[in-house]
């Protein structure tokens, strides 16, 4: 219930045992290479050539890992697709990665790779020609009442006839000339938006008044590429496609048997990922002639499995390792690993949606998580939503094979579906139908809601600033840990006897207490500020500062009264779509009433969701993160596999 303990190691081994160490490692999946040449200054990782080598070997493998993606997203298109459900309860393959560097090696890769790219180069040269096609199609269909071929009226002995377009801007006008001039039959093929298109025959004799004529009125004659008439070459096109259409679908055909090929391409691409991080890995290290020495990060309780691997794979004259603390200088480059209860880890996500601890902070998890749980619950409010969350995530975490980033959102909501449940039964609303018994109706007791989301915030910011005193008082800065917590929970405090002295239980004697330890808490910020600062004046006008906060903390919680509000409205939203159903003629009721009712409430339960999802995640960020938590950790990044498509295997603990 904290974050990992993690050491430092330096390993040193010889070359020739380079590549199976960094195997072993990724198997591990729990070490992050250290970039020896940015940690150390003074040391020169590798020869340039050695680097400029490794950085060819890394653009290949990424250049190969890519068109094996590419590859198998075209392939993806053509398989048929398991259904959802089924896709889900399939798990995936557990291998080694020994195991998949066999498998992948007895792939023909070259087979696989030419027989989907042959594929794929014979439709998208078909898709190109029936492109092709189509244009022709265009193009003779406007023509297709031309019961000649053009160039074979030049070879007409007293007569030109010639064929082409005008445009329809000046058709008018070219018609009238015809009309006057008697030079030319005209007749006409088609006509467009755009165009005209004619045929025309003259005179030999008037050829060069013809011409005048036809370039004053745009004529642009027919460039017509094919051998027959119109009509017989549409029927070759349509004959041509046909044909195409046949072979694509052949082909597509061919393309949906080819579950082997997407397999072996999914090997590949674990295989050449898996490679591609041990290349990165390699120009991280620092490399001489014949040894090789590297550092990682590693957590402490994983050490064990480390050492095994090497006992297993090394002679123990074959390498040397040294294992460090972290040391104070390197707590911010200290990678974050959490540590967490099975049902505690889950809201890991809110903290990392913040920002991970630093090395030498808390993990705020644990006390986010019972917050959340009853924050969200409040929100969301109904015994039948969660019901519906109860069944569906348990059904999911039963029946279905997730990643493990999945598996733990789904358990994450899971985990939220039981306190909607119990707020729903304390708010008496299934799907927004009033139960029997009811703690507390959100219509008569909306003043008691909100008092008790003051008080759950109240609470809350208690253990904030609880725990910033702690983290004071453990870095030996007393006076820090009273002016900034311990002064604040006494103020606190004596305001809450104040109140209750006054408006709950009237008593003049505990109104007295609850001012004088009020005042108390003002008195120690003062004085904790003032010796705090060399300038105790400045440190005196500091402390009056430091008091104006209280103006924050009345915003602090009035934001808690979301808590009513969001519950409420959920609550008023759910009655009123079963208001509208009652309204509807009793046979209606009991058949689009039905479906009516899904709907509405699938709607509310999306927006309950999203709502009580994102207020919830910033009272936590706000409200309470602010008074102690600070953030800043990165996250372990291991070298390791992808397991997209398989789920790796070793035999070592954790």
């Amino acid at each position: 219930m904290a974050i990992a303990k993690m050491s430092k190691l330096k390993l040193i081994s010889f070359q020739d045992h380079k590549e199976a160490i960094l195997k072993e490692l990724q198997s591990l999946q729990s070490v992050e290479l250290i970039d020896m040449s940015a940690e150390y200054a003074e040391v020169q990782a590798m020869s340039s050539g050695r680097r400029e080598q490794l950085e060819i070997q890394s653009k290949t493998l990424e250049d190969k890992y890519n068109q094996y993606r590419d590859q198998l997203n075209f392939l993806i298109q053509y398989l048929p697709q398991p259904k959802l459900l089924q896709k889900l309860r399939t798990p995936k393959q557990a291998l080694s990665l020994q195991e998949l560097e066999e498998g992948v090696a007895a792939i023909n890769q070259h087979e696989v790779l030419e027989k989907i790219e042959g594929s794929r180069k014979l439709l998208r040269e078909n898709e190109q020609a029936l492109g092709n096609l189509l244009e022709e199609e265009a193009f003779l269909s406007k023509w297709e009442k031309l019961n000649y071929v053009p160039f074979e009226s030049h070879n007409l002995k007293h007569l030109t006839m010639l064929t082409g377009t005008v445009p329809q801007s000046d058709s008018d006008s070219f018609i009238r000339t015809i009309r006057d001039s008697g030079l030319f039959y005209i007749e006409e093929i088609f006509q467009t938006r755009d165009e005209y298109g004619i045929s025309i025959v003259y005179d030999h004799t008037d050829e060069n008044e013809a011409r005048k004529n036809l370039d004053e009125n745009h004529f642009s004659p027919l460039d017509y590429p094919f051998s027959q008439i119109p009509e017989l070459e549409l029927k070759r096109v349509a004959g041509d496609r046909e044909k195409l259409l046949q072979e694509n679908k052949a082909v597509k055909e061919q393309l949906k048997t080819m579950r082997n090929e997407e397999q072996a391409l999914q090997l590949m691409i674990e295989d050449a990922y898996a490679e591609l991080q041990r290349v990165r890995g390699q120009q991280l290290i620092v490399d001489e002639r014949h040894l090789f020495v590297l550092e990682g990060w590693l957590e402490e309780s994983k050490l064990a499995d480390m050492r095994d691997i090497l006992e297993q794979r090394l002679e123990s004259a074959d390498y040397a390792i040294i294992v460090d603390d972290v040391q104070e200088e390197e707590i911010s480059r200290v990678p974050i690993v959490l540590k967490n209860s099975k049902f505690v880890a889950p809201f890991e996500n809110i903290t990392a949606m913040y920002s991970l601890p630093k090395y030498n902070e808390m993990d705020p998890t644990p006390f986010l998580m019972p917050f959340y749980l009853l924050f969200f619950g409040m929100m969301m409010a109904d015994a039948g939503y969660g019901l519906l969350m109860f069944l569906a995530t348990g059904a999911a975490l039963k029946f279905f094979h997730m990643n493990k980033a999945m598996n733990k959102n789904i358990l994450f909501f899971h985990l939220l579906s039981y306190p909607t449940i119990i707020w729903g039964l304390i708010y008496g609303s299934f799907f927004g139908l009033e139960l029997p018994f009811m703690l507390l109706s959100t219509m008569d007791d909306v003043n008691t809601i909100l008092l008790l989301s003051v008080v759950f915030g109240v609470v809350q910011i208690l253990l904030g600033l609880g725990l910033k005193a702690y983290l004071l008082f453990r870095d030996k800065d007393v006076l820090g840990a009273i002016s900034d917590g311990v002064g604040w929970i006494v103020i606190f405090v004596g305001l809450i006897v104040l109140i209750i002295a006054s408006m709950v239980f009237p008593n003049a004697f505990l109104a007295t207490i609850g001012q004088g330890i009020a005042i108390a808490g003002v008195i120690a910020i003062l004085l904790a500020t003032t010796l705090a600062s060399k300038n105790k004046g400045l440190g005196f006008g500091l402390g009056l500062y430091n008091l104006y906060g209280i103006t924050g903390y009345v915003g602090d919680i009035v934001s808690y009264t979301r808590l009513m509000a969001l519950g409420v409205s959920g609550s008023s939203i759910a009655l009123a779509f079963n208001m509208i159903i009652d309204f509807l003629p009793t046979p209606a009721r009991f058949t689009v009433g039905i479906l009516l009712f899904i709907v509405l409430h699938l709607i509310n339960i999306g927006l309950s969701l999203l709502s009580a999802y994102v207020h919830g995640a910033r009272l936590i960020f706000v409200e309470f993160f602010g008074k102690f938590y600070e953030g800043g950790g990165k996250a372990l990044d291991p070298l390791r596999t992808s397991e997209e498509y398989i789920e790796l295997k070793n035999n070592y603990n954790g």
